[in-house]
């Protein structure tokens, strides 16, 4: 149900399990149930999606770190972000969290409002030092590097393509989504120079009619592989893969494992280790490390942000050197040796819709050893 806000839970003390998430607290599990924090997104809290990720986290957090949390899902427009989270701050909640990455404006509205609560808006860039320090104190950001794993799908698709045509299917051109599908475009480029990308908008992360019938519209035109940043509408992605008469057909998916919802299509996702993103910015709530303009950033490097999931059943889509190549590209990113631009910073930022058309892979350290061969 889309623009409909959902508790989905509070939870103290309990909750699900994830290899991928952080644990422990300074003080012991159950000790700090008075810590209240309410986390806010788009889309289902089970949508096995990216509001499933953060519940996840969410549901972690209360169960290793003692706190009480709030997981809200279906919270889609920024009149709605501005009530729920004015809702919370009024109840007394300690902190909370905006999991959307155009909600700033309700956030800075917020915090204003409520200068003794803490908010934090994930994901979010600054272009300058500047920028950040002009948003009100109790305002802190998270980004964590969507471009980084979003580059390795796109490398991934280069080398699978049989076509040269990878396309995007996204719901809103903002900067951290629009890296997203930009991104991967360079990363299609730095395996395979002969690739053409093209994307389309959806205007919907929930919407799974609209997804498709965009997805459908890019393999008809002969693209094979598509990159989902829709949410919980990549069942539409999907869906016009399984039916799509160019075959084979591919879908790159995100925020989750995807590939049980579409076993014969799902080549892989990425995956952003959200849920441990979100318990982490909980527990460094707790252990009062948000202090004034809070900025925090992860990365493939530095908390696995941006895997790629395993190819499972369709693994022979790639041969072993392009896997090899795999390798060596997902390393380059990790440490440093390709760097994929972000969304608003450095002399190349990628927050626009077609801005990646005009840099070269090379410029960022892709080597023809790194570009498929046949």
């Amino acid at each position: 149900m889309v623009g409909v806000a959902v508790v989905a839970a509070v939870i103290a003390g309990c909750g699900s399990s994830n290899n991928n998430t952080t644990s422990g607290s300074s003080t012991g599990a159950g000790a700090n149930k008075n810590f209240k924090v309410a986390v806010l997104s788009t889309g289902a809290t089970n949508n096995r999606s990216w509001a499933n990720s953060w519940a996840d986290g969410a549901a972690k957090a209360a169960k290793d770190l003692g706190a009480t949390v709030t997981m809200v899902g279906n919270v889609e427009t920024p009149d709605q972000y501005t009530s729920q989270g004015a809702s919370y701050a009024a109840k007394g909640y300690n902190l909370i969290i905006f999991a959307h990455g155009a909600m700033n404006d309700p956030a800075v509205k917020l915090a204003k409002q409520f200068p003794n609560v803490k908010f934090v808006q994930a994901p979010f860039e600054f272009a300058t030092k500047a920028e950040q320090q002009a948003q009100p104190a109790n305002l802190g950001h998270v980004d964590f590097k969507q471009e980084q794993g979003s580059f390795l799908a796109g490398a991934m698709a280069g080398l699978v393509t049989k076509t040269n045509k990878v396309g995007a299917v996204y719901a809103f051109p903002f900067p951290a989504l629009t890296r997203q599908p930009e991104a991967f475009s360079l990363g299609a480029r730095c395996t395979n120079p002969k690739v053409t990308f093209t994307q389309k908008a959806t205007s919907s992360f929930t919407d799974a009619a609209l997804a498709r019938a965009a997805a459908s519209s890019l393999y008809d035109s002969g693209v094979d592989v598509v990159f989902s940043a829709v949410d919980q509408a990549v069942q539409g992605v999907i869906a016009a893969a399984n039916n799509s008469s160019t075959k084979p057909a591919y879908v790159v998916a995100q925020y989750r494992d995807q590939h049980d919802l579409g076993r014969n299509v799902v080549l892989t996702s990425v995956v952003y280790n959200l849920n441990g993103v979100a318990e982490n910015i909980i527990k460094d709530g707790l252990d009062k490390k948000i202090g004034a303009h809070y900025y925090k950033s992860y990365n493939l490097g530095n908390f696995k942000v941006g895997t790629l999931a395993p190819l499972q059943n369709l693994s022979s889509a790639l041969t072993p050197q392009d896997k090899q190549i795999m390798a060596t590209v997902t390393k380059a990113v990790a440490d440093g040796t390709i760097k994929v631009p972000d969304a608003v910073t450095g002399s190349t930022p990628i927050g626009k819709p077609g801005a990646a058309e005009k840099i070269d892979p090379k410029s960022l350290g892709c080597t023809t050893a790194m570009q498929k061969t046949t």
